[in-house]
C-alpha cells in the first residue's frame, strides 16, 4: 500500500498548519505531483545535496524537510548552479519536495516545544510576539532546578549534542526562566526578556544582537541553527508513521541526520 504526495501533505498540515507559517515563508509542496504515489519518504532538515543523493538513491518519492529547497521565486532553473542541479536530479527521479518550517516552528507539539522539553523546561508556554495572534514562533518556560549561565550552557550543548555553545552576557547569572527558539531566533530576545526570562537559547547569534541583548541585561546561548532544530525531523517523520496505511505495510520512512555545517576548531 502507498500513500499520495497530497495525503501525506495533509498528515503534516494536520500538524502544522500553513496558516502558522511567517509571511515571508514558502512551506508546503515545492516540486513535484501531489497525486504521485509515495512508497519511500526521506526526511531531512535540509534538501542539501547528501538529503538529494540518500532520497535518490534509497528510491524515495518524496523528500520531505524542515527548510525549504527556495524561498524566493525562481526566475530561471540554471544547470550550471547546485540548486539547479538538485532540481533537475529531483524532477528527473520523481522525487517531490514538501517543507514544512516557520508553521512546524510554531505549531503546538512542534519544534520549539521539543527543544523546551529536550533542555528539561516545566510550565512551558508560547513566547508572545507584540503584534502577532496566536502561538508564537518561541517558548519560554522554567528550569526545575535554577543553575548559573555557564552550567546551563554546558548542560544544554550536551543535551543537544551541539558541538559548542557560546555564551552572551555573565557567566554566573543565576538562570530559572528560560526562552527558546530553534534556528536563528535571536530578533526574539526583547519578547523573551519582556517574558520574564534570563535567557534566551537559539543560534545564529549576530554580533549586533549580541551587543543589544548585552546592554539590556539579557543573556543568550547559542547552540548553534541546526542543533536547535534536528527535533524536526523527528516531528515531521511521525506526522507520516501515524497516518493509517492498512494491513499489507505502509510507507517506508527513512531519517537522514545531518550534522551543523561547521565545526569548533581548538586553540
Amino acid at each position: 500500500m502507498s500513500l499520495t504526495v497530497s495525503e501525506i501533505a495533509r498528515a503534516v498540515e494536520s500538524v502544522a498548519p500553513l496558516s502558522l507559517a511567517e509571511p515571508w515563508d514558502r512551506p508546503g509542496l515545492q516540486l513535484g505531483d501531489p497525486r504521485a504515489r509515495v512508497r519511500t519518504v526521506l526526511v531531512a532538515l535540509d534538501p542539501s545535496p547528501a538529503a538529494v543523493a540518500t532520497a535518490l538513491s534509497q528510491g524515495a518519492e518524496l523528500l520531505l524537510t524542515h527548510h525549504p529547497l527556495f524561498l524566493e521565486p525562481l526566475a530561471r532553473i540554471d544547470l550550471s548552479t547546485p540548486l539547479g542541479r538538485k532540481i533537475r536530479d529531483l524532477l528527473t527521479a520523481g522525487v517531490a519536495v514538501y517543507c514544512a518550517h516557520t508553521n512546524l516552528d510554531r505549531a503546538m507539539g512542534g519544534v520549539n516545544d521539543r527543544l523546551a522539553a529536550r533542555l528539561g523546561l516545566v510550565e512551558v508556554e508560547p513566547l508572545a510576539e507584540p503584534g502577532k495572534d496566536g502561538p508564537g514562533l518561541g517558548r519560554v518556560g522554567r528550569l526545575p532546578d535554577p543553575k548559573p549561565l555557564a552550567e546551563f550552557a554546558r548542560e544544554a550543548a550536551a543535551r543537544l549534542s551541539a558541538p559548542t555553545a557560546r555564551v552572551v552576557g555573565d557567566p554566573l547569572r543565576r538562570v530559572e526562566r528560560v526562552a527558546v527558539c530553534g534556528g536563528g531566533g535571536a530578533s526574539l530576545w526583547p519578547a523573551a526578556h519582556a517574558a520574564g526570562a534570563q535567557v534566551l537559547v537559539t543560534g545564529d547569534v549576530r554580533h549586533h544582537a549580541a551587543l543589544d541583548a548585552r546592554e539590556a541585561g539579557m543573556t543568550l546561548v547559542d547552540v548553534g541553527h541546526a542543533v536547535g532544530e534536528r527535533c524536526a525531523v523527528e516531528a515531521l517523520a511521525e506526522a507520516v508513521q501515524a497516518v493509517p496505511q492498512g494491513d499489507q505495510g505502509g510507507v517506508k520512512v527513512v531519517v537522514l541526520e545531518e550534522d551543523e555545517p561547521w565545526s569548533p576548531v581548538r586553540t
